[in-house]
């Protein structure tokens, strides 16, 4: 039997099923290009009146059997069905995009966020269950599977290797839709070889369903926090979901086991695998799930500072001009929020707000540990880029001036968070040793 999966370039034609019992199943066309997972669906032609698709592509044309658009459907639902030879497939966040056509035939297209292998409900629009696999995870935290013993003889020849695959507990994360963390194996036999690979999972389950995005809230909130962990852009491998009411059935029609299904997506940071293990500024063990509640706490109520941080990180660009000021604003944003919510406001001037220096000491003076040598001289360079990036009227930094501090920003910014998750001052000053921030920026001759 033919592999369920969606290879790039490679199309499946099967049939439709759209949740309309007034419409004729037809032959579609499903495939993934490489940046969108795309539905092409054959219509009828400039005046097939009678198709009951073309009108998902007819935005801004007048019908005059329908001027109110009340009577026919004009857009897609949000969740498709398409079955061939290899199964089904669950179609989630569906929107009509481009369409070709002449006076006898045409073509429209559907983009779907989410294309979900083994689907066979159109419920799949919310779901029980979604875990994914994270590399960075497993090597942050360690969580392991596998025990390998081995036995030497007394020239410390290896005699004999007995490796133990099994499921190491699961680790309960944060209350919030019962995030968890599990670790996960697998083997191969090749000829010749025996391969074993392990992981880590992060998983949501709920007894009622919820939406993708209440799920990839929490599941993006880890990534988040790892990533900012080794200031690393790290991506999910793989992604699954649960509907209870979509389980695996026998032939018969009985309900065999609970089924989560492998998802195929272009909405989501995927993992690029490292030539290097990643370095982390702030241990795991440190941390825990204690810290990754802290972690969700803060990352909501301090937002303002959270978001253009990971903008800076996840930039295509990450030492632009730019991110010299989206730190900016993450400085000046956390030093109020601190002052409004430890010291009841207490450096704010008469209008409630605060200068960009005083800030800058508020945050200083909120941390145990710092990573700069000299405070006083990074204020003032922070604030003369800061400022010179903002008004036009103030002199430009040097740009290896700017670099740096750019690079102060971001270790004062994430030395802050990691002692707000349970870091402590000897753990960051060893990290720092191998962290990417590390090092400055210095001329080339």
């Amino acid at each position: 039997m033919a592999k369920n999966e969606l290879v790039v370039g490679e199309p499946r034609l099967g049939w439709f099923i759209d949740g309309n019992a007034d419409t004729e199943s037809i032959a579609v066309m499903l495939r993934d290009t490489g940046k969108t997972i795309e539905l092409t669906v054959p219509l009828q032609g400039m005046f097939g009146s009678d198709d009951p698709y073309a009108r998902w592509w007819s935005h801004g044309v007048v019908f005059g059997d329908d001027p109110d658009r009340t009577k026919h459907s004009y857009r897609p639902p949000k969740v498709l069905l398409m079955h061939d030879h290899a199964g089904g497939v669950a179609l989630v966040g569906c929107r009509a995009t481009g369409s070709n056509n002449n006076f006898r035939v045409g073509q429209g297209r559907i983009v779907a966020n989410f294309a979900v292998l083994g689907g066979q409900s159109l419920k799949y629009d919310k779901v029980n269950g979604l875990r994914v696999e994270v590399p960075a995870l497993a090597a942050w935290t360690r969580l392991s599977s596998m025990k390998v013993d081995v036995t030497t003889d007394k020239s410390h020849r290896v005699q004999s290797v007995q490796m133990t695959l099994t499921n190491a507990p699961e680790v309960k994360l944060a209350r919030p839709m019962n995030l968890t963390m599990k670790s996960t194996w697998r083997t191969e036999n090749p000829r010749g070889s025996f391969l074993a690979y392990e992981g880590v999972k992060l998983e949501t389950r709920v007894g009622a369903a919820r939406s993708w995005d209440d799920h990839l809230r929490l599941h993006a909130a880890v990534l988040d926090l790892v990533s900012l962990a080794a200031w690393r852009p790290f991506g999910f491998a793989g992604v699954e979901v649960l509907r209870e009411d979509d389980p695996v059935m026998s032939a018969g029609g009985t309900v065999m086991a609970e089924k989560w299904s492998p998802v195929a997506t272009h909405r989501l940071a995927r993992h690029e695998p490292w030539m290097k293990e990643p370095r982390f500024l702030f241990p795991w063990g440190e941390i825990g799930p204690r810290g990754v509640a802290r972690w969700l706490k803060l990352r909501s109520e301090y937002s303002q500072v959270v978001g253009p941080l990971m903008s800076v990180l996840r930039a295509d660009d990450r030492w632009s001009q730019s991110s010299a000021v989206q730190s900016g604003i993450a400085l000046e944003a956390l030093g109020y929020l601190i002052d409004v919510k430890k010291n009841a406001g207490a450096h704010l001037n008469s209008r409630k707000q605060m200068n960009f220096k005083p800030a800058l000491q508020v945050v200083l003076g909120d941390m145990a540990e710092v990573p700069l040598q000299d405070t006083a001289a990074w204020i003032d360079r922070a604030d003369a880029a800061y400022m010179g990036a903002k008004h036009p009227d103030r002199p430009q930094p040097d740009s290896l001036v700017m670099l740096n501090t750019l690079r102060e920003n971001l270790l004062v910014l994430r030395y802050w968070i990691a002692q707000q998750l349970g870091a402590t001052p000897a753990s960051l000053r060893q990290g720092l040793q191998t962290d990417p921030l590390a090092s400055e920026f210095e001329a080339i001759d």
